[in-house]
């Protein structure tokens, strides 16, 4: 019985000393009040103010070569629920393993996570309080100066004996794949991003139609500064079988001014179907996929799918500026918006401006585990935008939050 002991201990130290066991926690609540936010006010129209919470339980752990993650999630609207309901409400934001296959390959499937370049066309989407994860087998490679990874997942909604029929989740993805290779050479950077997705054709059960968006992107840093381009074409065919020809340009310029300031210029070009060209059959819009539109487009969301622009396109010309002050950041940001093409509105082409925004946002570190802040965005919008989104354009429209973000650590080893 002695020996038996011993040796249960001795594993047991073995298993201690070799395994990592880390129990973390979110809580985030953020209050909003809604005044013109995502789209236009009307005469009738009242404010709107609510606090949604998203809580998570994350749970990692390591041992030789192998990696679990769970993240257990809960969204609510304080108040949704009734008294002394059971209302379910936690669901699984992220379950997956990863094998390190060696000490550049590794291997990861599950329910998973993650950014891919500036976030722009595939993201956690963490402004959203329930945030994008996917189901499916990832393959990452790395080195110094070189990084591959590959993403595929393939979509079903339920267990059958024959055929693969998605109709159940249209709207969703049936298949995915993403390939993204970087190459570093010195203060240069080029990386091409390639991502193919399709969709099950409505009311079938065996036809699929494929999107593939593929471009490059070029990094260069110089001292206190950092240059950005990007370029991406979309094809294939769209969710209804439309011919896809659209594309996206980008460019952004960092600077940092001294150890406390930094301001960047930047410049994006989505594609849009010009309206009055009605002879034109291809879908000439280009869609974000699943990327991030709230860091990149403003903080009032009125402009990130192609709907929101009635498929006429984007152009954004945008000045961010942040100032870091000890425990405080502060940042203060303006926003060009016009349409890529024209927009047609009883039966005369109208102009491309859409509208101007300003966004100001303050961040406090209280400390370890907790952060506050807080938002305000304006948006004063031209005619155009109106007819798009209907509502008017008098007065501003407005946006504020306040959210504050507890991170604890509840055991680590």
């Amino acid at each position: 019985m002695k020996k038996l002991l011993l040796i249960i201990s001795l594993l047991l130290i073995n298993y201690i000393a070799n395994a990592q066991l880390s129990i973390n926690a979110e809580y985030r609540p953020r209050f909003e009040l809604r005044d013109g936010y995502s789209t236009l006010k009307t005469d009738d129209s009242e404010p709107a103010y609510f606090t949604t919470q998203r809580t998570r339980l994350y749970l990692r752990h390591t041992y030789n070569t192998v990696t679990s993650n769970l993240s257990i999630q809960d969204y609510r609207i304080w108040g949704d629920s009734k008294f002394k309901s059971d209302d379910p409400g936690l669901s699984i934001y992220e379950a997956w393993f990863k094998l390190d296959l060696s000490s550049r390959w590794s291997l990861s499937a599950g329910r998973q996570s993650f950014d891919i370049d500036n976030k722009r066309l595939f993201s956690k989407a963490n402004w959203n309080q329930v945030s994008l994860s996917h189901d499916g087998l990832n393959i990452d490679f790395m080195n110094e100066n070189f990084q591959l990874k590959i993403f595929t997942a393939f979509n079903q909604a339920k267990v059958s004996n024959f055929g693969t029929d998605y109709s159940a989740q249209i709207s969703n993805y049936k298949f995915l794949n993403v390939i993204w290779l970087e190459k570093k050479l010195g203060n240069i950077s080029m990386a091409n991003l390639t991502i193919t997705d399709g969709f099950q054709k409505e009311g079938t059960t065996n036809t699929d139609y494929y999107r593939v968006t593929s471009g490059l992107i070029f990094k260069y840093k110089v001292p206190k500064g950092n240059l950005q381009l990007r370029g991406f074409y979309q094809t294939g065919k769209n969710k209804t079988g439309q011919d896809i020809n659209a594309y996206f340009v980008s460019t952004d310029y960092e600077q940092k001014i001294g150890n406390s300031f930094q301001s960047s210029l930047g410049f994006e070009l989505m594609s849009g179907n010009d309206l009055s060209d009605t002879l034109n059959m291809d879908d000439n819009a280009f869609d974000i996929l699943y990327g991030s539109g709230h860091a990149f487009n403003g903080m009032m969301d009125y402009f990130s799918t192609p709907k929101t622009t009635s498929n006429a396109g984007l152009v954004d010309v945008h000045l961010k500026n942040q100032a870091i002050i000890k425990d405080w950041s502060f940042s203060l940001n303006y926003y060009y918006f016009a349409l890529a093409s024209y927009y047609v509105y009883e039966g005369k082409k109208q102009s491309k401006f859409l509208a101007n925004e300003i966004d100001f946002i303050a961040n406090y570190k209280v400390n370890d585990i907790i952060n506050l802040e807080l938002g305000y965005g304006m948006l004063f919008a031209g005619k155009t935008l109106e007819y798009i989104k209907g509502g008017y354009t008098n007065g501003i429209q407005q946006f504020f939050y306040t959210m504050i973000t507890v991170k604890p650590v509840f055991f680590k080893n």
